[in-house]
């Protein structure tokens, strides 16, 4: 039994003093509802003055009230009925529990009376210790009732049969309460548990979707390009999938929030188009927009999750569509005066649906035709979160398709209007008329609804010969704008159009196709056409273009001077976030720890700091707390979250610790730009004209001829020259301390973990080219597993002459770091944040964290011993040795102290 349960937690105060004055009513009995420790819920009905007015108004007195209400309680608790007894005052009481299972949770008293004449001598007793007047008090006992016992008790045993049953409510209650109490915390162990994984998924997605965008930078092959790209779309498509599971279950739990803001529905759909032009991969389907151009100008409503259900839906006509159309309709009527219903549709010339699976489209974890569809990835739960997210917004979704030949699916939104002008209007007035050779059914169609729609005189002349049909008409189209397909578009017919200036040609391309032509009267409209981009064209603004750009195209800026601080407990995110910066050639720092960071802040005036949120010991919002508090010049710096965990609001609660915008890992290339553009001070930033194209030179690395080595297969294993040359380095770095262990497990005839260490040997010689070596150590491990003491001892000597030997002929291409000008001295404070950092790493045997700690010291210059500790401290981390890290963090603590 929950021992937290009270009264009032199971009934409602106003019923129970409804129950009380309907029980004093029936037997003429003053009553009392209490709590289980006698304090009152309810207030009393037909006191008299001697309990109301006096004893109960003196606080020794009602203290003895309660201890007496609570004993007669539990004195029929005890008994297993009614009871009657005195009070402290010397009035007769009966009074029951009320009980929920096994617990005592309140208890109903009735009584004050009297059965014989007040005893005067007692009254005068209790007045005096409980501070009352003497007089007032003897007047007012002599008001209360005196009835016959028997009349007491039988009000005493309907008080009982009347508790009986408000204890079998009670339990009745309790357990539905305590079932609640278990269905919510199961659904918030699951809200947590998702918000967990959301976050241990993401952050290493963050550096697989990081690391393939900055591979994809370098110069490689068309296979291994493709390898890469293929690595990234499959992690946004993890991501996709995460991020379903995580809606749905904010959904279910309740804890999805509407969120109305103005927007303009001409950038909801210009957002949706471009997101869905990446995910059509066919050029046997023809993406289409069907745009009423007199949609309001401005509405109220969520356009996040209005985005969030079209695309759900369009995406799904993507996965089902292999030929043929898809078509987004946007479309709306009036409800009134400030308010109309937003109508969008998603048509599709895909596989269709059966009629006896139309009605699980909206169902949970559902894939439909599971057999036939069994190579098309998703959850099942992108319709039933769209169906669930219409709901919210107070909207109606349906479904109607013919199999084999397509589907439509339909919803219906209300939004409140903020300006009605239309959304697309054209500025010139009458437009000028157009032609269009446009050979595909579906463009075709859509082009001239377009025209239509918007007024303009429009030729259809598709299946004409276009260079042939221009030549013999070249004078009939002054004026007029002649719509031509990209594939079309031939040098000759080029050379023509550039010979004839008065003609004004749009050539129209696949989305991802990027065309430029030399010419004045010559422009590029990407696909999907839509009375949006017709509009640009006739207004003469920069075209519309929904295309997905190149990752260099999102660098259409530099900022030289800025400088940023980038705060990341992980090392790989802090390389990702590097090199992702890297073609805007900012000035960039990296801290490991929220402590670092403030320590690097005071030093430094820095013009954006990305802050992880999740850290150990100090977290990014602790750190942004103390930066504010306590550095005043950084009231006005921007302060940008990195999150993996986006569950909830978390943009809204990023703002209220002292942030002021996030990004979400993993890290997506165009997200990080924009916020970087949006927050750096405008006089840093440096734009272009054109996109800037990366200009990251390839890392060329220069290997060493070394003829006791077999570079050519180490290369054919490691497959990359600058990981060769860091894992020599490492190789050659662990020489000394790998020999004298490999000795000193002989000396004290440990063949075990001899057996591990030539294991460990034969392997590294094989991956630098060292194979002699290598098979030298294959036959000592061999031996150590066979427990051959005498070919260890007569082999051993001779291959660690040998692993000697490439020490000597290794030292010269890796010559001892020499000490960096220009660091900052180590403080004591930073020493003892490292410090910590080691102990957890060494506790939980986290090699990542310890390399991390060493990048920390990396950053700082020591005096002479501390320099020694430094290098010891390095080269224990480098050997992987624990209890040498512990050595030397205590040598080097007797040092600072």
């Amino acid at each position: 039994m929950n021992n937290e349960i009270t009264l009032t937690d199971l009934f409602e105060v106003e019923m129970l003093q409804r129950l009380q004055d309907s029980f004093c009513k029936m037997t003429g009995f003053a009553a009392i509802i209490t709590d289980a420790e006698g304090v009152p819920v309810t207030k009393g009905t037909n006191f008299t003055d001697f309990c109301n007015k006096y004893t109960r108004n003196s606080p020794i007195g009602c203290l003895r009230c309660q201890q007496c209400d609570k004993h007669g309680a539990e004195l029929a608790l005890k008994v297993g009925s009614s009871v009657t007894y005195y009070c402290h005052a010397g009035l007769m009481d009966f009074a029951a529990p009320i009980m929920a299972g096994d617990k005592m949770v309140g208890c109903f008293v009735g009584g004050q009376v009297l059965t014989s004449p007040p005893d005067i001598t007692r009254i005068m007793q209790v007045a005096a210790e409980i501070g009352i007047d003497l007089i007032n008090y003897l007047q007012s006992v002599m008001s209360v009732p005196v009835i016959e016992k028997n009349k007491l008790e039988n009000a005493a045993l309907f008080l009982y049969t009347l508790t009986s049953a408000l204890s079998s409510i009670a339990y009745h209650k309790y357990i539905m309460k305590e079932a609640n109490i278990e269905i919510e915390k199961a659904a918030n162990m699951k809200s947590d548990f998702l918000a967990n994984t959301s976050h241990e998924l993401r952050t290493p997605m963050n550096a697989v979707i990081g690391m393939a965008e900055m591979a994809l930078r370098e110069e490689m092959s068309p296979t291994a390009k493709n390898y890469l790209n293929q690595i990234k779309a499959a992690g946004k498509s993890l991501l996709t999938i995460i991020n379903d599971i995580l809606d749905f279950s904010k959904i279910e739990s309740g804890k999805m929030d509407i969120v109305a803001g103005e927007y303009d529905p001409a950038s909801l759909i210009y957002d949706v188009a471009t997101i869905i032009s990446t995910r059509i991969d066919r050029d046997d389907v023809e993406f289409v927009l069907d745009i009423n151009p007199n949609i309001p100008r401005m509405l109220c409503g969520d356009m996040v999750r209005i985005k969030q259900i079209i695309t759900n839906l369009a995406n799904n006509a993507a996965k089902f569509t292999k030929v043929g159309q898809i078509c987004l309709k946007y479309d709306y009527e009036t409800v009134s005066a400030d308010t109309i219903n937003l109508l969008f549709s998603v048509s599709d010339t895909g596989i269709g649906i059966k009629p006896e699976d139309i009605g699980k489209l909206f169902k949970s974890f559902q894939q439909i035709d599971s057999k036939r569809n069994r190579n098309i990835e998703g959850t099942g739960l992108g319709l039933a979160i769209s169906k669930q997210l219409v709901n919210l917004m107070n909207g109606d979704i349906s479904a109607e398709s013919v199999y084999g030949e397509g589907s439509t699916f339909s919803f219906s939104i209300p939004q409140k209007v903020v300006d009605a002008d239309p959304c697309i209007i054209l500025t010139e007035t009458p437009p000028c008329p157009a032609a269009g050779f446009l050979n595909n059914t579906y463009a075709n169609i859509q082009l001239k609804r377009d025209m239509h729609k918007l007024g303009i005189e429009y030729t259809d002349l598709k299946g004409a010969d276009i260079l042939t049909f221009l030549k013999e008409n070249v004078d009939s189209f002054k004026d007029t704008y002649l719509f031509i397909p990209y594939i079309d578009f031939s040098p000759e017919l080029e050379n023509f159009i550039g010979a004839h200036p008065h003609l004004s040609v749009i050539v129209v391309t696949p989305y991802d196709v990027s065309a430029h032509y030399n010419l004045q009267n010559v422009s590029v409209m990407h696909k999907p056409l839509s009375v949006l981009s017709l509009a640009s064209i006739y207004n003469h603004d920069t075209f519309i273009q929904f295309d997905n750009p190149a990752p260099d195209e999102y660098y259409d800026f530099t900022a030289e001077t800025a400088k940023i601080l980038i705060v990341d407990d992980n090392s790989i995110n802090l390389t990702v976030a590097q090199g992702l910066l890297e073609p805007l050639n900012m000035q960039i720092d990296t801290a490991l720890s929220g402590n670092e960071a403030i320590s690097k802040i005071s030093e430094t005036m820095y013009d954006l700091v990305l802050m992880d949120h999740m850290m150990p010991e100090i977290d990014g919002v602790e750190t942004t707390h103390i930066i504010r508090r306590f550095h005043s010049e950084y009231d006005d710096v921007p302060i940008i979250a990195l999150t993996a965990n986006v569950v909830g609001d978390v943009k809204k609660m990023f703002i209220k610790e002292g942030m002021n915008d996030f990004v979400a890992k993993p890290i997506e290339v165009r997200m990080l730009i924009n916020t970087i553009r949006k927050w750096l001070p405008e006089a840093k930033i440096k734009k272009h004209s054109g996109a800037v194209r990366l200009a990251v030179p390839k890392k060329t690395v220069t290997i060493p001829d070394i003829p006791e080595l077999n570079i050519k297969e180490a290369l054919k294993l490691l497959g990359s020259e600058e990981l060769f040359m860091t894992i020599l380095a490492d190789y050659y770095h662990a020489i000394p301390k790998k020999l004298k262990l490999i000795q000193t497990y002989i000396e004290r005839e440990d063949w075990h973990s001899y057996t591990v260490e030539v294991h460990a040997l034969k392997s590294a010689s094989k991956q630098i080219g060292a194979d002699e070596l290598s098979d030298r150590a294959a036959a000592l491990e061999a031996a150590g597993n066979d427990n051959n003491v005498d070919i260890i001892l007569q082999n051993t000597d001779e291959a660690l002459a040998m692993y000697q030997h490439y020490h000597d002929i290794l030292s010269p291409y890796f010559p001892e770091k020499q000490e960096v000008e220009g660091k900052p001295p180590i403080t004591t404070e930073i020493l003892i944040d490292v410090f910590e950092e080691m102990k957890r790493a060494i506790d939980d045997l986290d090699m990542d964290k310890m390399d991390d700690a060493i990048h920390t010291l990396d950053g700082y210059s020591f005096h002479d011993e501390s320099h020694e500790l430094y290098l010891r401290l390095c080269e224990a981390v480098a050997d992987m040795d624990p209890d040498a890290c512990e050595e030397v963090i205590s040598d080097w603590k007797q040092l600072i102290d």
